[in-house]
C-alpha cells in the first residue's frame, strides 16, 4: 500500500503543473549607467562610451537605447547597444556640422520604458563646433584664458574615491611622461570578476561633479523601495532573448460596401488579424504573428532580420492602419541645465577649439579598434527548403506576361481570369481538379497579395521561378501550395499592396568600438596635444588583486582626473577616482 501511494505522488509531482513548477522568476527593475571618456567635444569627433546595466542576475535586457539629442529634441545621433555581461562599450561619431551647444544622452532598455522617462540615464556633454568662433550660446564675456591647472578647488571638482582606491605612483608628472597608477579592489567583499572601464582626461574648469555608478545606482534602489510596482501593469517586455516588434492596429472606419475578410470572433464581433513580417531577399522567408482582439501585436524578432528593411502587412483585407512602437521617441522634452553658466567654460572651449585646430593641421585624429563583432546564430525563417519544381524562364523563348508563362511553362498553376482581375491555384493531383484556393505568393522572398501583383511580369524580369503545388504548414498557418518568383531587379519595391503595409528598417547593434591605445613617439617637432590620455573600456580584474594602468602625459600641463567606473560578475557596482597634476618641464 505504501509503495502504491509514493507511485502515486511521484506520477502528480511529473505531471501535475503546479505552481511550484511553473513559477517564473520575475524580471527585476533595469538600471543603466553611462561613462563617456569626457564632457566636452568638438563636432567631427569621436564620443567613447561604456554602458553598465543592473537588472535580474539571469533576465537581463540584450539590448540598450542610446540617443543624443540637443535642446530642440532633435535626435543627433541614435544607436541600439548590445549588452553582454551587463556591459556594454562603442563609439558615436558626432557630426560636423553640430551647432556649438549643450546636448543630452539618454539611455535605457524597453524594460525600463514601463517606469518613464524619470528612470532614464541621462547626462549632458557640450559640443563646440571649430568654425563657430563667436560661441554664442555660451557666456559672452570675455575672460583670461584659464590655466588648466588652476588651484582653484572648484576647478578640480574632486570627488569621493568610492569603493576602488586609486594610488598612482605620484601627484605631480612632467609632460610626456608614463603615468602608472594602481587600482585596489580589497574593500569589495564579494569574490568576483570586475569588469572597468577607465578614463584619463582633463579636468573641465568649473564643471559640476558627476553622479558615480555607485551613486546612480543606490539611488535607483531607494527610488524602487518608495513605490514597487506590479508586473502586471507593464506593457513594454524585457529583451532578454532578441529583439521585440511592438505595433497596434487601428481600425479605420469604412462603409458597409467594402470587404474586409479574417476570422471573426463571434463573441466580440472583432476580427483576428494575421500579420506577416518578410524582407526581400532570394529566399522565400516569413514570420507571422496573431493580433489580439484590441489590435495589438508583438515580434519576438528572427536574428535573420537584424539590419534589414521589413515589409510589415496584414494578411487579410482590411479597413486599418498599422502602427509600430518606436523605441527611440522620448516625449518629455529636454530643457538644458545651468552647465553652461560657468564664466570658464567659454574659454576652455576657445582653447580645445585651437588645440582641435593644430591636431587638424597636423592630421592627428584618434584611431579606433573594432573589438568583438555582433554576431548572430542564424536560423533562417524559411518558408520551404526544396521546391518540387524550378523554372528558369530565360531558359525558353520569351513570353510577355505570367499569364504566358503559367500557361506555357508551369503547367501545375492555372490563371485564369475572373471578372476583372486574375486568380491562380495548383492543380488537385489526388482529386484530378483544380482547387479554388490561391496557393501562397512570394515575390522577392516577400508574400504579395495575389497573382494580380505579378500578372505583368514578363520573361525579361524574371529570374526564376519556384512551385510547390501541395498543402503545407507554416507553423500553424496552412499553405494550399507555394509559388515563389525571384525577378531580376525586385521589383517587390514596385508593387502596391492592397493590404496595410509599412516598410520598416531595422536598427542593428553597433560593433564593440574603443580608441587605439597611444604609444609614445620620440618627435618633439609634432605636439601632443591629447586632453584624453587614456581611455580603455574593457580591463578585467580580480578583486582580491592590485591592477597597474600606465598611461602617457601630453604636452597640455593641467588637472587630470583618472575616474574609474565598474561593475562585479555578482552586480555589485564600483567606482574610484584620483587627481594627478600635470607640469611643464
Amino acid at each position: 500500500m505504501k509503495a502504491f501511494i509514493l507511485l502515486l505522488l511521484i506520477f502528480f509531482n511529473c505531471f501535475y503543473p503546479g505552481s511550484a513548477q511553473n513559477k517564473v522568476e520575475p524580471v527585476k527593475p533595469e538600471k543603466v549607467y553611462l561613462q563617456t571618456d569626457r564632457n566636452i567635444y568638438i563636432a567631427g569627433g569621436d564620443l567613447f562610451f561604456t554602458l553598465y546595466l543592473k537588472g535580474s542576475s539571469n533576465q537581463m535586457s540584450k539590448y540598450a537605447y542610446l540617443i543624443l539629442r540637443d535642446r530642440y529634441n532633435f535626435p543627433v545621433s541614435r544607436a541600439r547597444v548590445e549588452i553582454k555581461n551587463q556591459s556594454s562599450f562603442g563609439t558615436i561619431w558626432l557630426p560636423d556640422t553640430l551647432h556649438s551647444d549643450i546636448y543630452q544622452l539618454v539611455c535605457y532598455t524597453n524594460w525600463m520604458r514601463n517606469e518613464g522617462e524619470d528612470s532614464y540615464f541621462t547626462k549632458e556633454i557640450i559640443i563646440a563646433n571649430r568654425f563657430d568662433r563667436k560661441l554664442e550660446r555660451f557666456d559672452s564675456t570675455l575672460y583670461a584664458y584659464p590655466s588648466a591647472n588652476s588651484s582653484d578647488t572648484d576647478s578640480v571638482n574632486i570627488t569621493g574615491n568610492g569603493n576602488l582606491v586609486i594610488y598612482p605612483d605620484k601627484q605631480i608628472y612632467k609632460t610626456r611622461e608614463k603615468v602608472n597608477f594602481y587600482i585596489d579592489a580589497k574593500n569589495i567583499q564579494d569574490d568576483s570578476i570586475i569588469k572597468l572601464s577607465v578614463s584619463v582626461s582633463e579636468i573641465v574648469p568649473v564643471s559640476r561633479n558627476e553622479p558615480s555608478i555607485t551613486e546612480c545606482f543606490r539611488n535607483s534602489d531607494n527610488a524602487k523601495k518608495e513605490g514597487e510596482t506590479g508586473q502586471n501593469q507593464f506593457k513594454y517586455q524585457p529583451e532578454i532573448k532578441g529583439t521585440i516588434i511592438d505595433g497596434i492596429i487601428v481600425p479605420v472606419q469604412h462603409s458597409d460596401n467594402q470587404f474586409v475578410s479574417g476570422n471573426t470572433n463571434n463573441e466580440s464581433g472583432t476580427i483576428n488579424y494575421t500579420v506577416l513580417v518578410s524582407t526581400p531577399d532570394t529566399i522565400a522567408n516569413m514570420q507571422y504573428t496573431k493580433a489580439g482582439l484590441s489590435g495589438s501585436f508583438r515580434f519576438l524578432l528572427n536574428p535573420y532580420y537584424e539590419g534589414k528593411e521589413l515589409i510589415i502587412r496584414i494578411k487579410e483585407n482590411a479597413k486599418a492602419l498599422l502602427e509600430l512602437d518606436d523605441k527611440f521617441k522620448l516625449y518629455e522634452p529636454y530643457v538644458p541645465s545651468d552647465l553652461l553658466n560657468g564664466p570658464r567654460i567659454r574659454s576652455y572651449l576657445i582653447r580645445s577649439l585651437k588645440i582641435s585646430e593644430v591636431q587638424k593641421y597636423y592630421t592627428e585624429r584618434t584611431e579606433t579598434n573594432t573589438g568583438e563583432k555582433i554576431e548572430y546564430t542564424l536560423a533562417i525563417p524559411r518558408v520551404y527548403y526544396h521546391p518540387y519544381s524550378r523554372v528558369f524562364p530565360a531558359d525558353y523563348l520569351p513570353l510577355p506576361d505570367f499569364v504566358e508563362i503559367s500557361r506555357e511553362l508551369l503547367p501545375a498553376l492555372k490563371v485564369r481570369k475572373l471578372n476583372d482581375s486574375y486568380v491562380s491555384s495548383f492543380i488537385d493531383t489526388q482529386n484530378k481538379g483544380v482547387t479554388n484556393i490561391e496557393p501562397i505568393i512570394f515575390l522577392d522572398g516577400v508574400p504579395v497579395n495575389d497573382v494580380n501583383q505579378i500578372i505583368n511580369l514578363g520573361s525579361n524580369e524574371i529570374k526564376q521561378i519556384d512551385l510547390l503545388p501541395v498543402i503545407r504548414y507554416y507553423g500553424e498557418m496552412p499553405l494550399s501550395g507555394i509559388l515563389a518568383v525571384f525577378s531580376k531587379n525586385l521589383e517587390i519595391n514596385n508593387i502596391q499592396f492592397t493590404t496595410p503595409t509599412i516598410r520598416y528598417q531595422v536598427i542593428s547593434s553597433r560593433n564593440f568600438t574603443k580608441p587605439v591605445p597611444y604609444i609614445p613617439v620620440n618627435n618633439n617637432h609634432i605636439p601632443d596635444l591629447r586632453q584624453v590620455l587614456l581611455w580603455d573600456p574593457e580591463i578585467k580584474m580580480h578583486n582580491k588583486e592590485n591592477l597597474q594602468i600606465e598611461c602617457y602625459t601630453s604636452d597640455l600641463h593641467g588637472k587630470y582626473r583618472i575616474s574609474v567606473q565598474g561593475i562585479t560578475s555578482k552586480g555589485l557596482a564600483v567606482n574610484g577616482t584620483a587627481i594627478i597634476t600635470v607640469k611643464s618641464k
